[in-house]
């Protein structure tokens, strides 16, 4: 990705976190920045473009963020992997997360973002699927649907706690995603 590209679209997922996307404009994004009036504009013709930019920037910085969780050894450190990457979002990615929901909520009233996302998130999916069925997940493609929803509900819940404690944290979420998790091996071994 273009270096100056790249740098406008975490703007622009800084500007979602901080604003909303109310506040979400191509200025913003320049101030945000640091770039010149009408940089944004250059890469992103439209709001609807820059919006997918930062869809696709988050997938990107997900997947990213996500090659310790790709070889674990066993489904203990895989649970220990996911947990510690609950208390990231919830605390040091903390921006991106208020960014992601942020998109969410405006995909509930925008068809054509809610089309958007739902690619992101079947792509998001499918990643975690190979990597479940790699452990003896069964059924591992409604694994990771059931495991975004658990997640969503812990970093969601997590998100309005904002006192909670980030260990107190990774021990509910490692519990939640090994009862989850377990369960599903459990039925490829019967």
């Amino acid at each position: 990705m273009n270096d100056r590209r790249q740098a406008l679209l975490d703007a622009a997922l800084r500007v979602l976190a901080a604003q909303g996307m109310r506040g979400l404009t191509h200025r913003a994004v320049d101030t945000e920045a640091g770039l010149p009036s009408s940089s944004c504009n250059y890469y992103f013709r439209s709001r609807a473009a820059l919006v997918g930019g930062c869809v696709d920037r988050l997938l990107e910085l997900e997947r990213a963020d996500h090659p310790a969780v790709a070889e674990p050894s066993s489904a203990e450190e895989l649970y220990d992997a996911l947990a510690d990457d609950i208390v990231t979002m919830v605390t040091v990615d903390r921006g991106r997360l208020l960014a992601r929901y942020e998109l969410h909520l405006a995909a509930a009233r925008d068809p054509q973002l809610r089309q958007v996302m739902r690619r992101a998130s079947r792509a998001a999916d499918q990643w975690d699927a190979q990597q479940f069925a790699a452990h003896g997940i069964t059924d591992s493609e409604a694994a990771a649907a059931g495991l975004s929803a658990l997640i969503d509900g812990l970093v969601f819940t997590a998100l309005l706690q904002d006192t909670e404690d980030p260990e107190a944290l990774r021990v509910r979420a490692r519990a939640a995603i090994a009862a989850h998790l377990t369960l599903r091996t459990a039925g490829a071994s019967r």
